[in-house]
């Protein structure tokens, strides 16, 4: 085997392995697009995260996967608010839910999807307006035969809108 010189040229260092792999570059050039669409969700303070995927589960039947989803309807239903909640002294907070239950989509397939999403009101009553803050939370599930799949955890929020409080005429 022949000796490896201090000053090893580019040639020298790939033979030896020590340049970086193809693959390091795409996982930069990766990073710093991530970095670049966070900052640009952050200067339109709203943003989106793709869900997670979960893992594949087995029911006895399509029936029992099926009725799955249908506990999760009911559960996300259950955390919808009529109307809005007083948190603290001109702060209101109303839960919403987007959905459109458990629909069949094929034989032996159904799907469900919502989103679950806390609407934040918080009168300001010195500048004169309300502010509504909007940020949820997504699930989409698929049930194929006795095997649900899909993903859970996704969400976002949207820019803060602003209204201008009404003030009644004096009479």
């Amino acid at each position: 085997m022949g000796e490896i010189p201090l000053h090893a040229s580019n040639r020298d260092r790939a033979w030896r392995g020590d340049r970086p792999r193809p693959g390091a570059r795409v996982f930069v050039a990766r990073a710093a697009t991530l970095v670049w669409t966070l900052a640009v969700g952050a200067a339109q303070a709203s943003g989106h995260l793709p869900g997670m995927p979960v893992p594949p589960r087995d029911f006895a039947d399509y029936a029992a996967c099926k009725a799955h989803l249908q506990d999760l309807h009911r559960t996300d239903l259950a955390s919808a608010t009529d109307t809005p909640e007083e948190i603290r002294p001109g702060v209101t907070r109303q839960m919403l839910v987007d959905t459109d239950g458990v629909v069949e989509a094929g034989p032996e397939q159904a799907t469900y999807s919502s989103r679950v999403g806390a609407q934040i009101r918080s009168r300001d009553e010195e500048r004169g307006y309300i502010q509504t803050n909007y940020s949820y939370n997504e699930k989409q599930y698929t049930c194929k035969g006795r095997t649900l799949t899909g993903t859970d955890g996704g969400g976002g929020y949207y820019l803060p809108g602003y209204e201008k409080i009404e003030t009644k005429p004096t009479p």
